[in-house]
């Protein structure tokens, strides 16, 4: 019997890991990963991270009850665990992913480990055994953002004079392989920089953070991130050495340094990156 019942326990074990359905995402969407119960998904275009985590009953659980309190508390280690991983994976520019930033700034490493613990439960699985399966998400943006990416100081060189013309600004990056990265930069054909974290507050770091990254002109252009009006460019190439900047050319490059234009949604982060 006490074998009938290991057996029993492992084949609700093999129930419990199964992959829960994935959330829903924005059509024209960027996402990275697979929800699955090993891996988190990225969502390039809402900046968050979903991921799911299992917990099995314990079998030396009175009841069911007990078992389930037990099973939701490693299944939510199991959630964190996976999300984390996820969020390691993610380039905050073309050389340095999360990961690297963590391994090498325990300072960073200590305060995003702490604000994950803060993920939103999505969806809550209950099974008769006491088992439980959770969906949970994290946010790019927020103070996780502002942490990883820290505020510029520059959003005042901005040109803001006058109405504003454009609600946002799209740059077309498809054909390029751009890499999504939570900290892009646009730069002009002779190198000067035109848009970075640079130019973005606090506020609008951790509301935007500084860049959203669509798959489709139409699907960005009716985003919220840059609608009603965004201006849109097409991108000429990626920066020498790197997979997540982009080269502007001279009259794309002006239009946004134009000193008697109104550029301040650039300082709101209110910019989308078209890939593919």
């Amino acid at each position: 019997m006490k074998f009938k019942g290991s057996l029993f326990w492992c084949l609700v074990g093999c129930v419990v890991a199964l992959p829960l359905v994935a959330t829903s995402e924005e059509p024209g969407g960027v996402t990275e990963g697979d929800l699955k119960i090993d891996h988190g998904q990225v969502n390039w275009t809402d900046r968050n991270i979903t991921a799911t985590g299992s917990g099995a009953p314990d079998l030396k659980a009175p009841n069911v009850a007990a078992a389930r309190l037990g099973a939701e508390r490693v299944a939510k280690l199991d959630a964190l665990r996976n999300i984390l991983e996820a969020l390691k994976g993610v380039h905050v520019n073309s050389e340095v992913t999360v990961e690297k930033e963590m391994v090498t700034e325990a300072k960073i490493r200590s305060k995003v480990e702490g604000l994950a613990r803060n993920f939103k439960v999505l969806k809550t699985k209950y099974y008769s055994d006491g088992g439980v399966d959770l969906v949970v998400q994290m946010s790019l943006d927020g103070s996780v953002g502002s942490t990883l990416v820290p505020p510029g100081n520059k959003s005042d060189t901005v040109p803001a004079k006058g109405d504003a013309k454009h609600t946002g600004l799209i740059i077309d990056a498809r054909g390029l392989k751009l890499l999504p990265a939570l900290s892009p930069k646009v730069q002009d054909e002779a190198g000067g920089l035109i848009y970075s974290s640079e130019l973005l507050d606090q506020k609008a770091m951790e509301g935007n953070g500084v860049a959203g990254y669509f798959k489709d002109i139409d699907g960005a252009k009716a985003n919220k991130r840059v609608a009603p009006n965004p201006l849109v460019i097409k991108a000429m190439k990626l920066a020498d050495g790197s997979k997540t900047d982009l080269v502007l050319s001279k009259a794309d490059a002006a239009q946004l340094k134009d000193p008697a234009a109104n550029m301040k949604f650039l300082a709101e982060g209110k910019v989308i990156l078209v890939v593919d």
